[in-house]
């Protein structure tokens, strides 16, 4: 009787084989189904983050045209005796032609790895309308308002946010104001 228990003691090699095979496919699913849970993490905070760099310019490009004065310029107008706003070749939107040289409206971090911009990750580009493109800033001299249009892009995982369409009016409030006779006052 002792001999029959010691000889079925144990798992054979094809319940082992099976057990392993069972075990390497749910560790397969596992995999699978993390990652595509982690690419699609990625992607929505990419997506966000997209969304909020926008919404940061759009507010840092108001803030810097609602008090403009002098404004002088349909497309790509020049304000503030002689200041403009400008996309860099890195894709940053500047003010250029100021005293001290371009200013970022968003400035990336001193060792080029964070900031707004996360780097590099992200680029402002000019949208395209007829096949050509669309000044980032417009000036309107009868409504005294400028409108932007631009896209956030992150080229390496094809996402993009941009402004709606028609653009984001600011009103400028130092917009020279018409007076009875019909001209205006700077």
């Amino acid at each position: 009787m002792k001999k029959k228990l010691s000889a079925c003691a144990g798992f054979s090699l094809v319940e082992t084989l099976c057990a392993v095979a069972v075990l390497m496919l749910l560790c397969v699913m596992l995999n699978s189904g993390l990652s595509v849970a982690v690419k699609t993490y990625f992607d929505i905070t990419a997506e966000s983050e997209t969304q909020l760099l926008l919404n940061s310019l759009t507010n840092a490009i108001a803030g810097e045209l609602r008090y403009a004065y002098g404004v002088s310029g349909k497309d790509d107008p020049v304000y503030n005796g002689g200041l403009r706003l400008a996309l860099t070749a890195d894709g940053q939107v500047c003010v250029t032609g100021g005293p001290g040289g371009d200013k970022e409206l968003l400035p990336t971090e001193k060792d080029g790895r964070g900031g707004a911009y996360h780097g590099k990750k992200y680029n402002v580009v000019l949208l395209e309308e007829g096949g050509a493109k669309v000044p980032l800033v417009r000036y309107s001299e009868k409504d005294g308002c400028f409108t932007i249009n631009f896209k956030v892009v992150w080229a390496e995982r094809g996402i993009s946010a941009q402004t709606p369409e028609g653009g984001v009016v600011i009103r400028c409030l130092n917009a020279p104001r018409e007076l009875e006779g019909g001209a205006g006052t700077p």
